[in-house]
């Protein structure tokens, strides 16, 4: 059996919908305060309170959360990544699984086909409503239409952006673990289960949610961040990966290390602007070749 585990290089806008869809959820059942806390190891400060922290793609992020529940207790939720790299444990992601890795990880398979009973006991889903959704579908005796999580096989689709997904997980709460553990995310959604539309026909709604509907929403909810004064709001996914890629590999000196792309209403109207950031800088001068391949892979993970 084959596992394919997909390296831990989640996207701003991945991170941050799950960020804001995270807070959301918390902000329904009690009071959410970002950057509260200070968090020394052996003496050491490593967070800082009242100040945001970079996280491995460039994005600036709240180093802390303090949730106050209804009954006034309060619990800090800190960055999974900076608390890995504080205590040294390895840390990955598997973003089909939506599981995150710690410790020893996978070691990559050998190869990357899967054998004729592999792909006939694989997962499949709902056909008829992955392609009522947009969704083509991908052919059963290709080895590369089928994705390996967790000792099981999948059978894959492309959604209607082209993105590979996988059948069993549109419209089927069970495999959406997150979705369970929220289901308040189901709330905007429409009776049959997909994303709402505005007048302009755009789909709008959480980007955690996509596997279940089976495609990406035009416009993905943002939830507050009273942190920069941004209201609750929608991004488009494209504007962000442009925003970021104006950035890349420009140096240090020439790079103006933030850009911000339009905040939208459901409706598509502007009303106001999300922040995005590079994604950091790496000098490289005084290395040799290898030493340098060696660091930028480093940065990379």
């Amino acid at each position: 059996m084959k596992n394919r585990i997909v390296s831990f290089l989640a996207g701003a806008g991945a991170a941050l919908a799950l960020s804001a869809c995270l807070t959301t959820a918390l902000a329904a059942a009690g009071k959410v305060s970002y950057n509260f806390v200070n968090v020394s190891m052996d003496g050491t400060q490593k967070i800082t309170a009242g100040q945001d922290i970079t996280a491995a793609n460039g994005q600036k992020v709240p180093g802390s959360i303090l949730f106050t529940d209804a009954a006034g207790g309060k619990t800090n939720y800190l960055p999974i990544r900076t608390v890995s790299e504080l205590l040294g444990v390895e840390i990955g992601y598997d973003s089909a699984a939506r599981t995150v890795l710690l410790g020893k990880q996978p070691a990559a398979p050998a190869s990357s086909a899967f054998t004729a009973d592999e792909m006939a006991g694989a997962l499949r889903g709902d056909t008829a409503l992955i392609q009522s959704r947009g969704g083509t579908l991908l052919p059963d005796d290709d080895p590369n239409s089928y994705t390996g999580i967790n000792e099981k096989v999948y059978k894959g689709f492309l959604d209607r952006n082209g993105r590979k997904r996988v059948e069993y997980f549109v419209g089927n709460l069970e495999a959406n673990p997150h979705i369970v553990k929220y289901p308040n995310l189901l709330k905007d959604l429409t009776q049959d289960g997909d994303f709402p539309k505005n007048s302009r026909g755009e789909s709008y709604g959480s980007a955690l949610l996509a596997d279940y509907v089976g495609y990406a929403p035009d416009l993905q909810h943002m939830a507050a961040y009273p942190h920069e004064g941004r209201p609750e709001g929608y991004i488009r996914d494209s504007e962000l990966q442009k925003g970021g890629e104006a950035l890349r590999g420009l140096s240090r000196e020439a790079c103006p290390h933030e850009y911000s792309i339009p905040l939208y209403d459901r409706e598509g109207n502007v009303i106001g602007e999300y922040k995005g950031a590079c994604q950091g800088h790496l000098d490289t001068t005084g290395m040799t070749v290898e030493e340098a391949k060696a660091a930028l892979e480093l940065k990379r993970n």
